[in-house]
């Protein structure tokens, strides 16, 4: 690719993520197959010493960047920016793909282009890129034939820095996406098929579903979409609120087994109690929970993320006001009975 002069044109970036084997690498080879002509930079970026996906890129004209040994969401961010603003800096482009670890979490990544410029202020050598490139869209890249086999895993994910179940990766990936391309469907029964697309449709109200196999999706539909909103990813926390907007309860699901249930409650949970029901656990149809918790004696707010036969309770903030706090929990799940779920989490409330 020949050196060309600086542009003022803002940069489409697409984030490509899903887990190992989901087929993402496929999808790349496709939309650098089918560019119709448009100059695509990658990024590559492989946790561990060897970079395993970059390998199975094919060669192209596009130019390529490899970031190894770290995952672009929580280590190497600033290799990153300074990757995009050499890449933009030496080249005319129409548009950039990242393609994050299998292990990657994507809003961080898109956070890393829009970085507050009291930051930047803290770091003067950090190339200040915002006004050359955009977030684009947020790509997940799904396993259909395999997902359930993995979200149910109980085991930890190996190399994994922050300690994670399969689950809670599938989870994180899921919300934050834009668009799910949904893998091997030819490989997929259509019972299972159907599950899987209303667990995601309600894991992920707003994210836009391509069925496909080998990884063969319109170009057109994955690049230069504008479908990226930096206010919705950040707010990714209300989770709880954007699927009361659907109503789920009433969706078209419930005929298929999987539904939701809203646990609302101004009662406080009572600590001990709550630690020896996470501890217990919850019944195997409980395929996702996430919601707002508050404790006995503290005004502090609470994040509940369950994911599969992983549970997470962290604090996150503090109540506006410590004499109204609440509880709000959306559980989903297969056949989820809001009576069983009241009388489980009624044993934790304080007296």
């Amino acid at each position: 690719m020949l050196a060309m002069q600086p542009t003022t044109k803002k940069i489409p970036i697409t984030i490509l993520t899903g887990f190992l084997g989901s087929g993402k690498t496929t999808l790349l080879n496709y939309i650098l197959s089918n560019s119709s002509g448009k100059k695509i930079a990658v990024i590559v970026n492989e946790f561990g010493e060897v970079n395993v996906d970059s390998q199975l890129v094919e060669h192209t004209t596009e130019e390529m960047i490899e970031l190894s040994n770290g995952c672009i969401c929580c280590t190497l961010r600033g290799d990153l920016i300074e990757g995009v603003d050499k890449i933009i800096r030496e080249n005319e482009l129409d548009a950039i793909v990242i393609e994050s670890t299998g292990i990657g979490e994507p809003i961080p990544i898109a956070q890393a282009f829009y970085v507050h410029p009291e930051l930047l202020a803290l770091e003067p050598d950090l190339p200040n890129i915002q006004n050359k490139v955009f977030v684009d869209a947020i790509i997940t890249v799904v396993d259909s034939a395999q997902f359930f086999e993995m979200y149910e895993r109980q085991s930890l994910i190996p190399d994994d820095d922050f300690g994670r179940g399969y689950s809670q990766l599938l989870a994180e990936q899921i919300e934050g996406a834009d668009i799910l391309v949904l893998n091997k469907v030819d490989e997929t029964t259509e019972e299972e098929l159907k599950k899987l697309t209303d667990l995601l449709r309600l894991m992920n109200p707003r994210a836009t579903m391509l069925p496909t196999s080998y990884g063969l999706v319109p170009v057109e539909k994955i690049i230069d979409t504008g479908i990226f909103d930096i206010e919705v990813a950040e707010d990714s926390s209300l989770w709880v609120a954007e699927l009361e907007k659907q109503n789920p309860g009433n969706s078209e699901s419930e005929e298929y087994g999987i539904n939701t249930y809203v646990f609302k409650t101004t009662r406080r949970f009572d600590e001990k109690k709550l630690i020896e029901l996470l501890e217990y656990g919850f019944p195997s149809n409980i395929l996702r929970s996430k919601g707002i918790v508050t404790i006995q004696n503290s005004d502090a707010a609470f994040l509940w993320n369950q994911a599969g036969k992983f549970i997470k309770f962290d604090p996150i903030g503090r109540f506006n006001d410590p004499n109204y706090t609440y509880n709000e929990i959306v559980f989903i799940g297969t056949g989820v009975n809001e009576n069983d779920i009241n009388i489980l989490l009624e044993k934790a409330l304080a007296a």
